[in-house]
């Protein structure tokens, strides 16, 4: 196949794919629904010892996830290596989240006291993970209120430029 079939025909063929995982996902939940029903009330439980109808979709979502990141990382690295002046950018981007998400975890707490102590100690979250945890929080929050600043200025520098 090559770039020209697979540009004219390639959202046709997602289309038919994702139809068919759907299918795939969606026909052991009908089918199983009516012994689903015929369970007592007090014991219907989607995960049990008689079956699980929704394993089939869980396992696909996981698989097609795997999927789609693989790719990703696989496509992304093929461009760099193909084009490594554009893709400057890019990494220069990659390299100052990856600086920024450094720093962000080196300066927080690993929140092991105060108001979420509890939940933190319930749910076994080591200091690492609340540490990471934290450092992407911020590193998001920073990202937003970054981007929602370049919109603004950019739009009121679009305001006076077409003036």
């Amino acid at each position: 196949m090559n770039y020209k079939y697979l540009a004219k025909n390639g959202p046709t063929f997602a289309l038919l794919a994702s139809l068919v995982f759907i299918l795939i996902a969606v026909i052991p939940i009908l089918m199983g629904l009516s012994a689903f029903d015929s369970l007592p009330d007090n014991n219907q439980r989607a995960f049990s010892e008689e079956g699980n109808i929704f394993r089939p979709g869980l396992v696909l979502s996981v698989a097609l996830l795997v999927v789609a990141v693989a790719l990703a990382i696989l496509l992304s690295l093929f461009k760099v290596l193909t084009n490594p002046k554009n893709a400057m950018k890019g990494l220069i981007s990659f390299a100052v989240m990856a600086v920024l998400f450094i720093i962000f975890y080196s300066i927080s707490d690993a929140g092991m006291e105060g108001p979420l102590a509890a939940t933190i100690q319930r749910f076994n979250v080591s200091e690492t993970i609340s540490k990471v945890i934290s450092a992407g929080i911020s590193l998001t929050l920073l990202l937003t209120v970054g981007s929602i600043a370049i919109i603004v200025i950019l739009e009121v520098w679009n305001y006076f430029k077409n003036q």
